[in-house]
């Protein structure tokens, strides 16, 4: 069963993605358990997995719930046995391990859709790719989760690579920058480490607010950008918010970050959801009618990962149940909107809302780290989820990362404290009740 599923997966996969991306990131999967409605499968790399659940889970998801025959989801671990097929560097620039290697794929230029809200962001962009190491250098975006700016840093990353005049190209998140370094430092190899990321061309680095109170880090990395940037080549950074209002981070970064250009990627105005829509509606084969579009584009475009993943929902259900995609089913399937206030505060719905609000992940809110800017909201969502559900306390706790009933206690009084003399969490709150509906 495990073997079946999987093979007819991957047919659909290879339909249904670029040859590039199929073969450099669904070949190296290997299924390794099925259990109904759930594929796990094995990554070769930590990095390799978190690139999958950013950029191919919906996909992944997709496909297994066509050759299941019912809705499935899908969990990536890591088994470092696998073998990873070497990336081709074209004219001969030096290729650099795995795990920073600059991938290909759909994420270019010409896949970026352009709007008021990014044009100049992406016009940034491209002028990078155009003088390297010269203008803009550098380049800072910054913006909410799901608005592009990963996909702009991967443009840039692609269009160096596929030029091959300006050395090897690093790609990766912040947090996979503090894993290679604590790496090095256990098995006594940060002489290596240096070499490697100081001797590239370009150095592209996402999700820069995870530097965020670690020192150490954020002293190897200060290294680092000043020897690329003394040496002319090309950095380009991303963050969910500006250089200034990260907390945790040293003077010293800040001034560097903001001494090039910084870019600011906003939420999508009418014309550029509209666009992006109809995009990512061709891409799955959906055929949608003018209201359709309409109703999707008002009420589920807030950023691209709502998109894709409402019209993946959508294209998943009208193929299984053989139906056209007409505005009941569009409404029968996605439920009522992300804002629409008659939608029911449930635990799921209220801890999504306050993701969205810090700009976390399902998975940064659930995890250990004890840091303000994960710990607060975190407080926060069980506060609310006290408020607006019935569920027992460690109900919630186990929700927010199997924290037990003491926790979710200590956080009702910390946020009640707080809530007494912070003005800007009262206005969060505000925002937050408002979306739920309260």
């Amino acid at each position: 069963m495990l073997d079946s599923i999987w093979l007819e997966a991957r047919r659909h996969l290879r339909a249904g993605l670029l040859e590039k991306d199929y073969e450099t990131w669904i070949e190296p999967l290997r299924p390794a358990h099925w259990a109904p409605g759930e594929l796990t499968l094995e990554a070769p790399s930590g990095f390799f997995r978190d690139w999958l659940r950013r950029h191919f889970l919906a996909a992944l998801e997709q496909a297994v719930a066509r050759a299941s025959g019912g809705p499935a989801t899908v969990t990536l671990v890591v088994n470092r046995s696998l073998d990873v097929p070497t990336a081709r560097v074209p004219n001969g620039a030096r290729p650099l391990p795995e795990a920073i290697a600059a991938p290909a794929g759909r994420y270019t230029f010409d896949t970026f859709v352009v709007g008021t809200s990014n044009q100049v962001a992406q016009g940034a962009a491209r002028a990078v790719v155009a003088q390297p190491g010269a203008r803009f250098n550098p380049l800072f975006l910054y913006g909410g989760v799901g608005l592009g700016k990963t996909h702009l840093l991967y443009a840039v990353a692609h269009a160096l690579t596929q030029d091959g005049r300006h050395g090897a190209v690093a790609t990766l998140s912040a947090e996979n920058f503090v894993n290679e370094m604590i790496g090095a430092l256990r098995g006594d190899r940060m002489d290596r480490f240096r070499r490697r990321f100081r001797g590239i061309g370009t150095l592209i680095v996402d999700d820069v607010q995870f530097l965020a109170g670690k020192m150490r880090s954020q002293e190897e990395f200060y290294h680092t950008f000043n020897a690329l940037h003394d040496g002319r080549k090309q950095i380009v950074l991303a963050s969910d918010r500006p250089p200034h209002e990260i907390p945790g981070l040293e003077e010293t970064l800040r001034n560097r970050f903001a001494a090039g250009l910084m870019a600011d990627v906003k939420a999508p105005d009418p014309a550029l959801r509209l666009a992006l829509l109809r995009q990512k509606a061709s891409a799955l084969g959906l055929t949608l009618d003018t209201p359709v579009q309409t109703y999707i584009a008002d009420n589920w475009c807030a950023n691209v990962r709502v998109l894709e993943g409402a019209l993946t929902r959508l294209e998943a259900f009208a193929n299984l149940s053989g139906r056209t995609v007409d505005l009941a089913l569009v409404r029968e399937v996605l439920g009522l909107t992300p804002s629409a206030p008659g939608a029911r505060a449930t635990l799921e719905r209220i801890i999504g809302e306050v993701c969205h609000h810090f700009h976390l992940s399902r998975s940064e809110i659930a995890s250990g780290r004890r840091t303000a800017r994960v710990a607060l909201p975190r407080q926060l969502a069980m506060y609310l989820c006290r408020q607006h559900t019935d569920l027992p306390l460690t109900r919630i706790g186990a929700e927010l990362g199997g924290r037990d009933h003491s926790t979710v206690v200590h956080a009702l009084s910390a946020i009640e404290r707080r809530l007494a003399k912070d003005a800007a969490l009262r206005k969060a709150v505000s925002e937050l009740q408002e979306r739920l509906g309260a």
